[in-house]
């Protein structure tokens, strides 16, 4: 896979950075601040979908040797993971640089327990609150990308930070999409980074996995640093604690009750839906701590058995269920529900278990009969 053409522009008011790869741009751009016409950037973002269709990363530019000795280390997890080829990235030349980094600190922020526990409890004076349109919102969708920009601009403001769109189309190029984004949000956020390195040295990337999972995922405690250069550094925090327990300490926080966004479903024009499964885990959590009647951005308990009820069977937050139905503070009909939502994630994990050994059976008895005709 080919990055080839690095180059910026200034067009009706935002900075963008381009690059060809396949044949096809891949743009960021950002009315906020000027971007860094970043080969890093790229490389960051297209690594792992070069990887998985077992081709190297080739580039007509110059990599930072930092860069590159520390994605040598990520390269081996990748593998481990995924099974993906330990194919390290071709650059025309290696660069050693060595101009001062800048003080000043980026946090990737979506509005969500993670990064608000970051802004809210890392210690780090955040300068730049920075949101990601064409992510996990799609760039089309102004309803939803206007109601968050006030949000952050309020957030920003009360911190002293500066608020910072960048809008990309990464989600939609075709080498990149056809591997999950959730093996390749990882380096497209680190790419984020390196396209401000002109003016922040540090990207603080809120942990969504506590150092006790090692589940492979894109943005994880093992890697999210690796991504760094001599321009950026890059800073995974948060993993010490599990995101329930995040929430535990900020949930008092007034402007977390203001401003929390934890929907990624996208079922409401603007806001959080309070009724896919996120949303009513967010609720359930924030009821055990005796919170949910502070947060009006959520529906309040009323309707929390009935939201549980119409979920269908979560496999990945079997364990949370679990922990939430033997609460003390969970009503006896709410724990009904959650028994109920449990009962049929197991129930769905006994079906997709004999529908596997069913397939395997007859898989090995085709194998059998082929094998005795053949004698």
């Amino acid at each position: 896979m080919r990055i080839s053409n690095v180059s910026t522009s200034f067009d009706r008011g935002a900075h963008r950075v381009s690059a060809d790869v396949e044949g096809a741009p891949i743009w960021f751009e950002s009315a906020d601040v000027s971007l860094t016409p970043s080969p890093e950037a790229f490389a960051s973002a297209m690594l792992i979908p070069a990887i998985a269709r077992g081709e190297p990363l080739t580039l007509e530019d110059s990599l930072s040797a930092t860069w590159l000795a520390n994605v040598g280390q990520i390269l081996p997890v990748f593998h481990e993971w995924w099974g993906y080829p330990e194919l390290p990235p071709r650059p025309a030349r290696v660069r050693r640089d060595d101009a001062a980094r800048s003080e000043s600190t980026a946090l990737c922020f979506s509005g969500g327990v993670d990064s608000f526990y970051t802004l809210l409890r890392s210690g780090h004076t955040i300068d730049y609150l920075v949101f990601v349109i064409g992510f996990d919102m799609t760039l089309d969708d102004r309803a939803r990308s206007d109601a968050f920009g006030s949000s952050l601009r309020a957030v920003a403001d009360e911190f002293g930070a500066r608020p910072v769109v960048v809008r990309s189309n990464i989600r939609e190029h075709p080498a990149f999409a056809p591997v999950s984004w959730e093996r390749t949000h990882g380096g497209a956020m680190a790419a984020i980074g390196h396209l401000l390195s002109g003016v922040a040295g540090q990207l603080m990337v809120s942990s969504s996995r506590s150092f006790d999972d090692r589940e492979p995922w894109g943005s994880h405690w093992m890697i999210d640093e690796f991504w760094s250069s001599d321009e950026l550094r890059i800073i995974h925090f948060g993993a010490e604690l599990k995101r329930y327990q995040k929430l535990a300490r900020i949930a008092a926080e007034p402007i977390l009750r203001r401003h929390l966004r934890v929907c990624w479903e996208n079922r409401e024009p603007v806001g959080n839906c309070s009724r896919c499964e996120k949303c009513v885990r967010t609720r359930l959590t924030l009821l055990d701590y005796g919170e949910l009647a502070n947060f009006p951005i959520f529906d309040g308990e009323e309707s929390l058995a009935r939201h549980i009820d119409a979920l269908p069977p979560s496999h990945s937050n079997l364990k949370t269920h679990r922990r939430l139905v033997n609460q003390n503070n969970i009503s006896p009909e709410i724990k009904q529900a959650l028994r109920g939502l449990i009962e049929r994630t197991d129930r769905a994990k006994r079906q997709s278990a004999g529908a596997r050994q069913n397939f395997l059976r007859r898989i090995w008895s085709g194998r059998w009969q082929w094998k005795n005709k053949t004698r």
